[in-house]
C-alpha cells in the first residue's frame, strides 16, 4: 500500500500538488489550534485566579473585626458567605497568634501540597510574604489552589470599590496584621473546562483543515483536469488516434494552454484533411498515368499497323485504274484505317501524349466550316444556333483536335436534351476570368478566345460536376458512352495551353466555356495541296525503322516514286549503313524510338561524319516522345500513321529546302 502510494505520488502531478498543500495547510491548522488553546486556557486560568484573589480579599476584609475581637459570631457571616461561593472547598481564618480560629470545609483536601492542616499555624513563608507587604500569597496543587490574605486592623484599600477592582493604595500606610484568611479553590471545574476547550480547539482545527483540504482538492482538480485532458490528447495524437477538443473552462494560463492545444488540433485536422486530399489526388494522378501509359503504348503499336494498312492501301489505289470495280473496296479500306487512326489519336489525346500539329487558325472560320457537319449530329427538335463575333479570332491550334472538341460537346448537349431545346455555339475575345487559376508560367497578354457551347437541357448537379472530366466517368447507360469524351476535351484544351470550365443549373441547362490564347500574327489561309500528285525523285534515302512492315512499306513507296532506298532495323545499323554509303545518301528517314540507339542518337552520330545531312523523324508516339519533343525541336517530324502522299510531300519538301 505504501509503495503504491509512493508510486502514485511520484507519477501523478495532481497527487503531488494535493499532498503538498494539504500538509502545509495541516501545519497551519495545527499551529492555530495550539495557539487558540493556549490563549483560551490562559484566559480561563487567569479568570479563576482573579476571582479567587477577590474572594480571599473580601474574606480578609469582612472578618477583620471578628479576628480583632476574637468573636466567632462576627466571623460567621463573612466565612459562610465566602464558603457558599462556587468552587470554594475550604475557608480558614487564623487569629492573632497565627493559630486556626475558624475553619469550614466541604471535604477533606488530601493533596500533599496542602499547607495548613487543622492544627497547623500559618506557614512561615506566608508570614514572610505578608511582611514584604504583599497583599496575597498563593500556591497551586494538582487539584486545588490555595490563597492567603492578611487580616489587618484597617482596610488596605481606599474604598470597597478598590477592593473589588484590586486597586492598591496610592500611598504606603502603616498596616497592622492581626490574622490571616485562607481559601482553597477546587480546580476540577477548570480542568473540565480546559479539556472541553482542548476538544473544541481540536475540532475547530479539524474542520478548518477539512475545509481547506476540500478547497485545495477543488483547486487541484481545476488545475490538473485540463492538464490530464491535454496529456491524454497529446498521447492519443502521438499514437495516431482521434482527439476531441479540450473544453476551455477558465481564462487563466491553463485555459490559454487548452485554447492553444485546440488551435493546434484544428490545424492538425486541416493538415490531415489536406494530406488526404493530396493523397487522393496522387492516387488519381497515378491511375491516370498508368491508363495514359497503357493507352500510349497501344496507340504506338497500333499506329505502326495502321501505317502499313494505309500505305499499302494507298499504293493499291495509285495502281488501279480509275473506274475499276475494286476501287470502292480500296476506298472503304482507307476510310476505315482513317477512322482507326482517329481512334488512336483520341487515345493519345486522352493520355496527354499526342503530338499535335498546331497552325494559326481563324476560329470563326473553323466553326463555320464545321457547322454543317455538327448540324447532322443533333435531332430535328433541337434548334442549333451559331453566334460568332465580328472580329477574327486567331489561335494556334490543331484543326483535327478542335473538330474533336466540338463534336464531343455537341453530342453531349444532344443527349442532355431528350425532349428538344436550343443548342448555341458562340465565340468572343475576353480576358481570363478571375475564378480560373493560371497554371502556365505567365498569363497570355494577348487575351483569350472564348468558345461557349450552351444547351437548355437537364443540367448537371454539383456532385457530378466534380467528376465530369475524370476518364471513364459517365452518366449514360451501359453501351451508350465510354466516359472518355470530356476527359479527351480536357486533355486537348490543356495541350493548347487553354482552360475549360462548366456552369450548370439543374433543369436550366449547361454551358461549357473554353479559353484558348490568342496570337499576335497575321493570319494567312494555308493553301490546299489539293489534287497535285507527289513529285518523283532520284535521291538515295536511308530508312531506319524497327518495325519490318513499316520499313518495307516506306521502301516500296519511295522506290515507286524513283528514290533509292537503304534499310536499317536499329540505330547502330543505320550508322553502319551510312558509313558504307555516306557519299550517296541525301536524306535520313529515322524512327524516333529504336533498339540500341534511338533516332536522335543515330542522327547526332551521323552529323559528326556529315554535318550537312538532312533528316526526317517519324514516330507512332510513345511515352518517351514527351522527353524527345524538346530534343527534336526545330527538326523535321512526321507522325504515324501516315499516308503515302503525306510522306512523299514531306520528303520532297525537306530535300528541296
Amino acid at each position: 500500500m505504501n509503495l503504491s502510494f509512493l508510486k502514485l505520488l511520484r507519477e501523478k502531478f495532481s497527487i503531488k500538488v494535493f499532498v503538498t498543500f494539504t500538509i502545509f495547510f495541516f501545519i497551519i491548522s495545527s499551529f492555530f489550534t495550539v495557539f487558540f488553546y493556549d490563549q483560551q486556557s490562559k484566559a480561563l486560568t487567569n479568570t479563576l485566579i482573579k476571582n479567587s484573589e477577590l474572594l480571599v480579599g473580601v474574606l480578609a476584609y469582612s472578618v477583620r473585626l471578628g479576628v480583632l475581637s476574637e468573636n466567632k459570631d462576627l466571623l460567621r457571616d463573612g466565612v459562610e458567605g465566602i464558603f457558599q461561593q462556587e468552587n470554594v472547598l475550604e475557608v480558614s481564618v487564623f487569629n492573632l497568634q497565627k493559630n486556626l480560629f475558624k475553619k469550614l470545609k466541604k471535604y477533606k483536601v488530601t493533596d500533599k501540597q496542602t499547607s495548613a492542616p487543622e492544627d497547623e499555624k500559618v506557614p512561615g513563608n506566608v508570614i514572610a510574604s505578608f511582611r514584604q507587604e504583599e497583599p496575597l500569597f498563593w500556591f497551586e496543587g494538582k487539584d486545588f489552589m490555595e490563597l492567603w490574605s492578611p487580616v489587618i486592623t484597617t482596610s488596605g484599600y481606599a474604598s470597597e470599590e478598590d477592593l473589588v477592582l484590586g486597586e492598591r493604595p496610592s500611598k504606603k500606610r502603616e498596616l497592622t496584621i492581626i490574622g490571616a484568611a485562607k481559601i482553597t479553590i477546587d480546580k476540577s471545574d477548570l480542568k473540565k473546562r480546559l479539556n472541553g476547550l482542548l476538544l473544541k480547539s481540536v475540532l475547530i482545527g479539524f474542520v478548518f483543515w477539512s475545509i481547506g483540504s476540500l478547497l485545495i482538492f477543488i483547486m487541484t482538480r481545476q488545475i490538473t483536469t485540463p492538464l490530464k485532458r491535454l496529456t491524454a490528447g497529446v498521447h492519443t495524437l502521438s499514437i495516431g488516434g482521434v482527439v476531441s477538443e479540450v473544453g476551455v473552462e477558465t481564462g487563466d494560463e491553463i485555459g490559454k494552454l487548452a485554447d492553444a492545444f485546440n488551435t493546434m488540433l484544428d490545424a492538425l485536422k486541416k493538415r490531415e484533411a489536406e494530406k488526404e486530399h493530396l493523397q487522393e489526388q496522387l492516387r488519381h494522378a497515378q491511375k491516370m498515368e498508368a491508363i495514359g501509359t497503357l493507352a500510349g503504348g497501344i496507340a504506338h503499336d497500333f499506329n505502326n499497323i495502321l501505317t502499313a494498312i494505309m500505305g499499302f492501301g494507298g499504293l493499291i489505289q495509285m495502281k488501279i485504274p480509275k473506274g475499276s470495280p475494286i476501287s470502292s473496296h480500296v476506298e472503304q479500306i482507307l476510310d476505315s484505317s482513317q477512322r482507326a487512326a482517329s481512334l488512336t489519336k483520341n487515345l493519345l489525346v486522352f493520355s496527354r501524349k499526342q503530338l499535335s500539329t498546331p497552325n494559326p487558325l481563324n476560329l470563326n472560320e473553323s466553326i463555320s466550316n464545321l457547322k454543317k457537319l455538327l448540324g447532322r449530329l443533333i435531332k430535328e427538335d433541337i434548334e442549333f444556333k451559331v453566334e460568332l463575333c465580328k472580329n477574327d479570332l486567331i489561335v494556334m491550334a490543331d484543326q483535327g483536335q478542335l473538330d474533336q472538341i466540338f463534336m464531343n460537346l455537341v453530342t453531349n448537349a444532344k443527349d442532355a436534351m431528350p425532349k428538344g431545346g436550343v443548342l448555341t455555339i458562340s465565340t468572343g475575345a475576353v480576358k481570363l476570368p478571375p475564378h480560373i487559376v493560371v497554371t502556365s508560367q505567365a498569363r497570355n497578354l494577348g487575351g483569350y478566345a472564348l468558345i461557349s457551347v450552351t444547351d437548355t437541357g437537364i443540367g448537371i448537379d454539383e456532385k457530378t460536376k466534380e467528376k465530369i472530366f475524370d476518364p471513364f466517368f459517365t452518366t449514360k447507360e451501359v453501351g451508350k458512352g465510354t466516359g472518355l469524351g470530356l476527359s479527351m476535351i480536357y486533355g486537348i484544351v490543356k495541350q493548347h495551353e487553354g482552360y475549360i470550365d462548366v456552369k450548370s443549373e439543374i433543369g436550366k441547362g449547361t454551358t461549357f466555356n473554353i479559353y484558348l490564347p490568342l496570337i499576335d500574327s497575321i493570319f494567312e489561309k494555308q493553301k490546299e495541296k489539293a489534287s497535285h500528285p507527289p513529285k518523283r525523285g532520284t535521291e538515295t534515302i536511308l530508312v531506319a525503322d524497327d518495325e519490318p512492315a513499316v520499313g518495307s512499306l516506306v521502301k516500296k513507296i519511295l522506290e515507286e516514286f524513283g528514290y533509292k532506298v537503304l534499310e536499317a532495323r536499329d540505330g547502330e545499323k543505320a550508322i553502319e549503313q551510312f558509313l558504307k554509303h555516306k557519299d550517296d545518301i541525301h536524306l535520313l528517314l529515322l524512327d524516333v524510338i529504336m533498339p540500341k540507339k534511338n533516332g536522335k542518337e543515330a542522327y547526332d552520330a551521323i552529323r559528326k561524319i556529315k554535318p550537312e545531312v538532312k533528316a526526317v523523324f517519324i514516330s507512332g508516339y510513345s511515352d518517351e516522345i514527351i522527353d524527345e519533343q524538346a530534343i527534336l525541336e526545330g527538326l523535321n517530324f512526321i507522325g504515324k500513321p501516315v499516308s503515302p502522299e503525306e510522306l512523299l510531300f514531306k520528303i520532297r519538301e525537306v530535300l528541296d529546302n
